[in-house]
């Protein structure tokens, strides 16, 4: 009786370890410190927004995001009426953190995604966004937020999925404008 309640307590123990993967092939891959995002072109932020978003190795209009597809939006901190230029560098992760939200936005001062809670037939949302939010730093543009990537759990075919993007399906969206190196370019 006594092994059962040790097992008992193992079990759910067990049940709150962290999803934390040390592969990163695994979409609950565990960022370490010292990870740079490295913009290797010029990236223009278009005139009365903050945001770019980049897809399939492209450039697309906030209109034109396949949802069902991993992209990752690119943020500054501002809003100018004329386009922004981030330029090419090393940046920074200062962090990394995942979320899952029916929609994507962030402050009131530049929305990231356009997406509303509506329900399908079943009563489920019909977005569910599996998140991996990186806050960035580059002293020399201070103006740079962050990126966010992620994909819609929700659309056709994703529903069976349900998971974050791994660091591969992130660097496919980001394709040759940006790239994530590692400490030590050991991966």
């Amino acid at each position: 009786m006594k092994t059962l309640g040790v097992g008992l307590l193992l079990l759910l123990l067990g049940g709150c370890a962290s999803l934390e993967s040390p592969n990163p092939a695994s979409p609950y891959y565990a960022y370490s410190t010292g990870w740079v995002a490295q913009l290797d072109r010029p990236l223009t932020i278009p005139a009365e927004s903050a945001t770019v978003r980049l897809q399939y190795g492209h450039v697309v209009p906030r209109n034109g995001v396949q949802e069902q597809d991993p992209f990752c939006v690119v943020e500054l901190n501002t809003v100018s009426d004329a386009p922004q230029t981030l330029q090419p560098g090393r940046f920074e992760v200062l962090r990394v953190t995942r979320s899952v939200s029916t929609l994507i936005a962030r402050a009131a001062s530049a929305p990231l995604v356009k997406a509303q809670f509506v329900n399908d037939d079943d009563g489920e949302p019909s977005f569910l966004y599996y998140i991996t939010a990186f806050r960035l730093r580059d002293a020399a543009q201070p103006n740079l937020r962050g990126m966010t990537c992620a994909w819609n759990q929700m659309a056709p075919g994703n529903r069976p999925l349900m998971r974050h993007l791994t660091l591969d399906e992130i660097r496919g969206a980001l394709g040759d404008w940006m790239r994530l190196i590692p400490p030590k370019e050991t991966l």
